[in-house]
């Protein structure tokens, strides 16, 4: 009502009043001209003639919004990365997919890593950390970086948030991804692979850099068959660089068998991503970077190098 005051011909108030739902309708586009690419669609739908005129106000706040749109794309590739850290792996082997399972299967795995959790460290009074032989102790929620300084929490992972610890089921499922493009036979070998792992649950948590330039996620899996994920970490960092397509990360001073890895380079994208992963005693570390070029790899390592100490295996030599 007090937009319409200052209108010189609306003397006649009372008619002018309920007509109210005019400005309704101009802000009825205003969610989509933030996005036009993406609901090009929806905005032919209602073109608004006064639109132009009620937008200028807004339009400031969204250059800073730009940003965000490496976050938003972010989205779909980083699952697609989460992928290729965990099911990739078994998938490129789908041929000898039982690498994995490390030519043992689950008997000889299972019996080969029960004894290190018969033998818990009576002395251990932290909330978290590592037994020596492998195993972790602690909510995974505990073992995860907290986020450092000149960080934020990061985006949401699909439906599960930015800070969440999964059962067994969910972590099975997230670590399986996406199988469609697999045959019924493959699908049914790397379930078969997957289920040798024993997986026990999985954390995650995403991280956001102040100057919106990059988002980051750090994954832990934790799995009773030691020995498969000690393989899936091996086959990732082997078989990518066999491929010759992947660019070399760096490398992750103290932890001689981390990999990281980059897509082959794409001059028309504006972001660039990285993948890490790494296997301390029962967990699989995974690290997913993206952000604009160029990709401060660097510090993304040096964070990748901060939660492998948080969770090391004290009885490990590297």
């Amino acid at each position: 009502m007090s937009d319409q005051t200052p209108m010189p011909d609306d003397a006649p108030a009372a008619v002018n009043a309920p007509q109210e739902p005019a400005p309704e309708s101009a802000s009825e586009p205003a969610p989509e001209q933030p996005a036009p690419l993406q609901h090009a669609v929806f905005s032919a739908e209602a073109p608004a003639p006064e639109a132009p005129a009620a937008f200028p106000a807004p339009l400031p706040p969204l250059p800073p919004a730009l940003p965000p749109e490496p976050t938003a794309t972010a989205r779909p590739r980083r699952r697609t990365a989460l992928v290729t850290a965990g099911v990739l792996v078994a998938v490129a082997a789908c041929g000898g997919v039982g690498y994995a399972v490390l030519h043992g299967g689950d008997g000889k795995n299972g019996t080969h890593v029960a004894a290190p959790w018969t033998a818990p460290t009576p002395t251990a009074t932290k909330a978290f950390g590592a037994r020596s032989g492998g195993s972790h102790y602690g909510s995974l929620r505990l073992l995860l970086l907290p986020i450092p300084e000149g960080y934020g929490p990061g985006e949401d992972v699909d439906a599960y948030g930015n800070d969440v610890v999964l059962g067994v089921k969910q972590a099975t499922d997230l670590f399986r991804g996406d199988l469609s493009d697999l045959s019924a036979k493959e699908r049914k070998q790397l379930d078969k692979s997957i289920d040798a792992l024993h997986i026990e649950g999985a954390g995650m948590r995403t991280y956001s850099k102040n100057t919106s330039d990059m988002e980051v996620q750090i994954r832990l899996v934790q799995m009773k068959n030691e020995e498969g994920a000690r393989a899936q970490t091996d086959f990732f960092r082997d078989f990518s660089k066999a491929l010759g397509v992947f660019r070399d990360g760096p490398k992750i001073k103290g932890y001689p068998k981390a990999a990281c890895f980059l897509p082959p380079a794409d001059k028309s994208d504006k972001l660039d991503e990285m993948t890490c992963e790494a296997t301390e005693g029962d967990l699989m570390v995974e690290l997913e970077v993206e952000g604009v070029k160029p990709l401060q790899k660097n510090e993304a390592a040096a964070l990748f190098r901060k939660q492998l100490d948080r969770v090391r295996d004290p009885g490990e030599a590297v």
